[in-house]
């Protein structure tokens, strides 16, 4: 058996169960990709030109990498790109569907507060639906401080069913988290980021927006997807035929919910892109 990561101490405990050993096959198969609008909105952020060194904090299995390197905005002015992630799972999956022999391409083990990057490497650091699940604010913009350019970048990027906009959604939503009011109470702690001492010193104030994308599958692809969600993964069999039911319960139904293709049982699922960003102040002299 292998040793745990040194950094499994400083992962959210659900984070850490619900996207353990076993359950990391499944999330890359069934989770969306970044709509392309996404990426162009990335590479505009960071207003430098070409040959651009990117840390990607909680990369997870790879699926943000993997579109950042495909896409053509990226194509040319990408010179490195250092993947980190806390779960070993996790980063076994990214090496299994991520060309590492792409001379651009790292991964290792790291969180947020310790990449393990050195000290203003970066001219920017992305987070693809992850820092929610950040516990250590202040140490983490301090660590972002100290690996970015002057210049830098954050660009935190959450890529969302959109349960605000779509009763259905919403109402998956609360199948999949039964016990728990996580949207209402738990997501937004992310910006208790902007409070912390060190965020005036570093940071200019954030920048905010949405995006917006569809992507369409079936049901049974819709299902799978909801079981990858960490609340849902801890679940028993039966817990998980519970949300099954529940599911599609709701697509009969059919609250708001569009058809891409009936006769093919393909679903339009709604997604709402949050994206946040903020700048390296200057450096003082």
């Amino acid at each position: 058996m292998s040793s745990p990561s040194p950094s499994s101490a400083k992962v959210h405990p659900q984070s850490h169960v619900g996207f353990g050993t076993g359950k990391i096959g499944l999330y890359d198969k069934v989770r969306p990709g970044y709509d392309s609008a996404v990426l162009s909105d990335f590479r505009k952020a960071v207003s430098k030109e070409g040959d651009l060194n990117i840390v990607e904090i909680g990369c997870g299995s790879g699926i943000f990498t993997r579109a950042l390197l495909s896409h053509p905005d990226w194509s040319s002015s990408l010179s490195s790109i250092k993947c980190v992630d806390p779960s070993e799972a996790m980063r076994a999956v990214f090496a299994e569907h991520t060309d590492l022999t792409d001379p651009r391409v790292s991964l290792a083990d790291g969180t947020f507060d310790e990449t393990g990057v050195s000290d203003g490497w970066a001219d920017a650091i992305v987070a693809s639906t992850s820092f929610n699940w950040c516990l250590h604010h202040e140490e983490s913009v301090k660590e972002f401080a100290r690996i970015l350019k002057p210049d830098g970048v954050i660009y935190l990027l959450w890529n969302l069913q959109d349960r605000w906009n779509f009763a259905w959604v919403k109402q998956v939503d609360t199948i999949c988290q039964p016990s728990a009011t996580y949207w209402e109470t738990e997501f937004d702690k992310w910006r208790n980021v902007f409070t912390v001492p060190s965020y005036s010193t570093y940071f200019q104030p954030p920048e905010e927006k949405t995006i917006s994308s569809t992507e369409s599958v079936t049901l049974e692809n819709f299902t799978l997807h909801a079981f990858t969600r960490s609340a849902v993964a801890i679940l028993p069999d039966e817990g998980k035929e519970k949300v099954r039911e529940g599911i599609r319960d709701i697509v009969q139904r059919g609250e708001d919910l569009k058809w891409t293709d009936k006769e093919k049982g393909l679903i339009e699922v709604p997604y709402s892109n949050l994206i946040v960003v903020f700048r390296r102040k200057p450096a003082t002299q």
